[in-house]
């Protein structure tokens, strides 16, 4: 009985542990988000026009490269590497380097031959993938709902898309 009492107790500090940390993450998250609107309005004052993303990580051809040591580079080992249509999502922001607004990323999926012909609504299946890369972190929205990659990512060359896959 005493052992399963000091489990118990043990449960109960994890939880609440759990529930600190994820508390504090919320926050980290909110501050970079309105960091990121904050640089966003400021560059788009000095450098009207211009990119917000950096061209960090970013090899001389402009391929992206993978961001090693960090949680992103952990976050996308092969078990929990990201779909093709979440990778899709966020390469196509990191090879325009700027912010894209939805009609410009659907234009960009048809040319690159990515929309399959039988979506009956193209553009909301694209806008749920990018919804859904916006939960996994590999994109954000900007103050003007234009949507801009969150970090480099990383895809094999076996991983490169082909025309007619499902997004």
């Amino acid at each position: 009985m005493g052992e399963n009492q000091a489990l118990r107790r043990a449960l109960g500090v994890a939880q609440r542990q759990l529930a600190e940390a994820e508390s504090e993450l919320r926050e980290v998250q909110e501050r970079v988000h309105n960091l990121r609107s904050v640089v966003y309005g400021l560059k788009q004052i000095f450098e009207p026009g211009d990119s917000v993303r950096s061209h960090e990580g970013r090899q001389a051809d402009g391929a992206a490269t993978p961001v090693s040591g960090t949680a992103v580079s952990a976050s996308l080992s092969r078990r929990d590497a990201p779909s093709l249509s979440l990778r899709r999502a966020a390469q196509v922001l990191l090879d325009s380097g700027r912010p894209m607004r939805m009609q410009e990323i659907v234009d960009e999926w048809r040319r690159r031959g990515w929309v399959d012909p039988t979506w009956k609504a193209p553009k909301s299946a694209i806008n749920m993938t990018y919804q859904r890369a916006l939960r996994a972190g590999l994109v954000d929205r900007m103050p003007d709902r234009s949507w801009v990659a969150s970090t480099p990512v990383y895809t094999d060359a076996g991983d490169e898309p082909r025309a007619g896959e499902g997004g």
